[in-house]
């Protein structure tokens, strides 16, 4: 069986930086604590709490220390909660997400209606809604039409999302408004990695999308490569591959999400191949 990775594989260049932040302030203290996982991956989760990175639930529970600012963000009120507390800060929120931020702030100054677009319950939605206080948040076509009236309407789009359905949205949004202003914030890497989703995805019999379950980036990875031909497992680790998945199967594909670490895609591969070499 041959086996064809993606050409964008591993950390994206944010989850990278955060990671890094992230190893760099428990090597110096004992005290850092983030609130949810640094990034979506259990794995590397793990790995940076058997290193000392606590995690709480809540920023009441943080007495103090550090507060590691994880690759989502967090709302405003929270950063302002931690400074009340004396906590020092580490924010390690990645460039893209700040983006969206700022462009959010920017359509709302110049008069528009502004529509978040990405999971409401996401820790990224949730920080940038913070910084647009009244801004409306949707997640498919249909929600279009739950939208009240208004005059001009200013969009954003969590980084993660799905450029397809993202589009669909802003012509569902066109069609219903007069003035819509969208801004495509749906990052770089997120991009790279759904193109290559869907290119590999016409030349495999078999999709492998390596990353948490928890993942939004890598969800709609492997969702891309059911769509455009390709059967696609989405696992977190190599434990979970099944042999049967293989059979008859002469060429796999292998890509991962964004926070998933380059070694993990190396010990998937290793996994496919000696299950692609089973005796029938």
């Amino acid at each position: 069986m041959e086996i064809r990775k993606a050409k964008v594989q591993g950390f994206c260049f944010g989850v990278a930086i955060t990671v890094k932040k992230a190893e760099e302030a428990i090597a110096q203290r004992d005290d850092v604590t983030t609130l949810g996982h640094v990034v979506h991956n259990p794995q590397m989760v793990a790995s940076l709490a058997d290193r000392g990175l606590r995690n709480a639930s809540s920023i009441d529970d943080v007495e103090g220390g550090a507060l590691f600012v994880r690759a989502h963000g967090l709302p405003i009120e929270v950063f302002e909660k931690a400074k009340e507390k004396g906590l020092e800060i580490i924010d390690a929120t990645c460039p893209m997400v700040t983006k969206i931020h700022v462009q959010a702030e920017k359509l709302r100054a110049d008069g528009y209606k502004i529509v978040v677009v990405g999971d409401p319950n996401h820790p990224e939605v949730k920080g940038t809604l913070s910084h647009v206080p009244g801004a409306w948040c949707i997640e498919t076509v249909e929600d279009v039409a739950k939208l009240p009236r208004a005059s001009r309407m200013g969009v954003v789009v969590q980084s993660t999302y799905s450029r397809d359905r993202f589009v669909d949205i802003v012509r569902a949004l066109s069609e219903r408004y007069y003035d819509v202003r969208a801004v495509n914030t749906i990052c770089t890497d997120t991009n790279n990695r759904q193109n290559e989703a869907m290119r590999l995805a016409k030349e495999v019999d078999v999709m492998i999308v390596v990353g948490g379950k928890n993942s939004a980036n890598t969800k709609h990875l492997a969702e891309l490569a059911e769509t455009h031909g390709a059967r696609a497992y989405h696992i977190e680790n190599p434990a979970e591959l099944r042999e049967a998945w293989f059979d008859g199967v002469k060429v796999a594909g292998l890509m991962s999400g964004a926070s998933t670490p380059g070694w993990l895609l190396d010990e998937t591969e290793r996994r496919m191949e000696e299950l692609s070499r089973q005796p029938a």
